[in-house]
C-alpha cells in the first residue's frame, strides 16, 4: 500500500501543471455553465452549503461551486496539485478552504458536510470502500454524496493517448505507463462499474441511491477538445 500511494503521489504530482492548464481550459468554455447546472440540481436546496471536493485536483468542480455560493473544502493528497488547485481559485477570484489529506481517511469531524462531491477519484484508489465510509461519517443526516467517474478498468490509457485533444494525449509514454500499471494493480479496476458501486453505498447505508450513467451529453457540450471515449457516470447517494 505504501509503495502504491508514493508512486500515485509521484505521478500525480509530475503530471499536475499540465492537468490544471487543462482544466483551466475547461473552466473557459461553455461546459462550466454544463456542471454548475448539472451540480446544483442534485445538491441539497438550502443556504449556506457546506461542500467537500474530495481528490479535488486543480479544483474544477470547488471553483463551480464556490461561483455559485457553497463553502467549499477542497481536499487533495498531492502537494504539487493543491499548489496549482490554490493558483486557479486565486485567479478566478473564488475563496476556497484547500486542506492536503487521504480521501480514503478523511481529516474531518463526523457530519461536517451537507456534500461530498468527487470527480475522477474513486478509479485510482486501492481501498474504494475505506472512502465511501469515510465520506458517508463526514456527511450530515440527509447530507449528499454524488460521485463522478468512469469505468476506467476497462481502458487502455495508451491507446486512449494518441487521441487527439485527449486529457493524456501529449502525456510522456513513461507516464503511461505508470498510469497503467496503478491501474492494473487495484482492485477497483477488476469491479464492472458504476452498478459495484450502486451496491456499495447501499451496503454502507447510503439510502435514494441512484445512478445516471452517462452524463457526457448533458456536461461535455465544449467542441475544444475530446474526452476519454468511456462513459462517465454519477453517482447519487443521501445519508440516512
Amino acid at each position: 500500500m505504501e509503495d502504491f500511494e508514493k508512486k500515485n503521489r509521484n505521478y500525480w504530482n509530475r503530471r499536475s501543471q499540465a492537468y490544471s492548464a487543462l482544466r483551466q481550459k475547461e473552466l473557459e468554455s461553455d461546459d462550466a455553465l454544463c456542471w454548475q447546472e448539472f451540480l446544483m440540481d442534485r445538491l441539497p436546496k438550502k443556504p449556506d452549503l457546506r461542500i467537500l471536493d474530495a481528490g479535488t485536483g486543480p479544483a474544477f468542480l470547488a471553483i463551480i461551486l464556490a461561483k455559485a455560493g457553497a463553502s467549499v473544502t477542497a481536499l487533495d493528497f498531492s502537494p504539487s496539485m493543491l499548489e496549482e488547485a490554490e493558483k486557479n481559485a486565486q485567479k478566478e477570484g473564488v475563496s476556497i478552504r484547500f486542506v492536503r489529506g487521504d480521501v480514503m481517511d478523511l481529516p474531518f469531524g463526523e457530519e461536517s458536510f451537507d456534500a461530498v462531491i468527487s470527480r475522477n477519484v474513486t478509479w485510482n484508489l486501492p481501498d474504494v470502500p475505506k472512502a465511501y465510509r469515510s465520506w458517508y461519517r463526514v456527511l450530515k443526516r440527509g447530507g449528499v454524496l454524488l460521485n463522478f467517474d468512469s469505468d476506467y478498468g476497462t481502458m487502455d490509457f495508451r491507446v486512449t493517448a494518441g487521441i487527439a485533444k485527449n486529457a493524456h494525449h501529449g502525456v510522456a509514454a513513461s507516464l503511461i505507463e505508470t498510469c497503467e500499471e496503478l491501474k492494473d494493480s487495484i482492485r477497483i479496476s477488476t469491479h464492472r462499474r458504476p452498478l459495484w458501486d450502486l451496491g456499495m453505498l447501499q451496503k454502507i447505508g447510503f439510502c435514494s441511491c441512484s445512478v445516471e450513467e452517462d452524463i457526457r451529453e448533458k456536461v461535455h457540450r465544449s467542441r475544444e477538445w475530446e474526452y476519454d471515449p468511456t462513459p462517465l457516470f454519477c453517482l447519487r447517494g443521501i445519508k440516512k
